[in-house]
């Protein structure tokens, strides 16, 4: 059997819906948190066509306030369609091509965080996930007594590969700025906010470490480090729970230190990518007690 017989075995393999259905109740709720500012704003007459903006693609077509406003409106419904999972696979199409083309309308629309949320839309829109967490299960069962499905792992693995590449592209990138791996970049924010910091709850000791050139040299370096070892300790059995824990970690002290948007709550969501993709069910979860399972337990690999 070639290397391409054993991918395409792997790719193939039929693993459980249980954590894609998960992402997608997350991603959703994510989603309209991302298109509540542009609706709301939509609604008052305000859209980006008001404010400086450079379109990202001429071709597409320039709505009125009034269409743009119902479109948004229209998203956020079809992004609560996704999040509980009702008419799934139509609800998740319709909020990826909403969101993919809001992001194309202005450059000023356009950032990483985004980006990474339209790709985990479009792999969702693919995936079958849908079958499990969902209104549509829920009514699949009581017709038919079935249980969830299983489907192709391939949409899995590509969740697992845009998670890791993120953190992968994001140190390498920092790694060779040397303003970033210097640590420039990072004191550069703390000490634009310097009243800020000082007259925070934090210590005076804390604060002056902050404000501490010589801190950020170290600091950076240790932020680098830790984004290249969650992308490769991600891929290894043995590395994978450090790996999701120092994420977790990376995600909420980066959601209190820097205006991110979404992306903290997206890389958490994208976590349970590396889960079992049949997930502990609570009847399992009774089973061991009320202490809950080791980490271990629940961020075990695909078989």
């Amino acid at each position: 059997m070639t290397a391409f017989d054993q991918l395409d075995r792997l790719l193939a393999q039929p693993v459980s819906t249980r954590s894609r259905g998960l992402i997608r109740m997350l991603v959703g709720a994510i989603t309209l948190l991302h298109l509540w500012p542009f609706a709301s704003e939509a609604l008052s007459g305000t859209t980006y066509r008001d404010r400086f903006h450079h379109p990202y693609i001429a071709a597409l077509p320039d709505l009125p306030a009034v269409w743009y406003a119902s479109l948004m409106i229209i998203a956020m419904i079809a992004a609560t369609a996704m999040t509980i999972g009702l008419a799934t696979r139509v609800a998740t199409g319709v909020t990826f091509a909403i969101v993919a083309y809001n992001l194309a309308l202005s450059t000023t629309h356009l950032h990483n965080n985004r980006a990474y949320l339209v790709t985990v839309l479009l792999i969702l829109a693919l995936a079958p996930c849908g079958t499990a967490f969902s209104v549509d299960s829920w009514l699949h069962r009581r017709r038919r007594a079935m249980t969830a499905a299983t489907a192709p792992g391939w949409t899995l693995w590509l969740l697992r590969f845009t998670s890791a590449i993120t953190y992968g592209a994001s140190g390498l990138s920092k790694m060779l700025d040397p303003d970033w791996f210097g640590g420039r970049v990072t004191w550069g924010r703390v000490a634009v906010q310097e009243a800020m910091v000082r007259d925070s709850l934090l210590p005076s000791a804390i604060a002056d470490m902050l404000l501490d050139r010589s801190f950020h040299t170290v600091a950076a370096k240790v932020i680098v480090l830790t984004e290249l070892f969650i992308a490769l300790g991600l891929w290894s059995k043995r590395t994978r729970t450090a790996a999701v824990i120092a994420a977790a970690g990376f995600h909420i002290a980066i959601e209190f230190s820097a205006e991110v948007q979404i992306f903290s709550f997206l890389g958490l969501a994208m976590l349970v990518a590396w889960a079992d993709p049949s997930l502990p069910r609570l009847a399992q979860w009774r089973r061991r007690g009320p202490s809950p399972l080791p980490v271990g337990e629940v961020v075990r690999a695909v078989p």
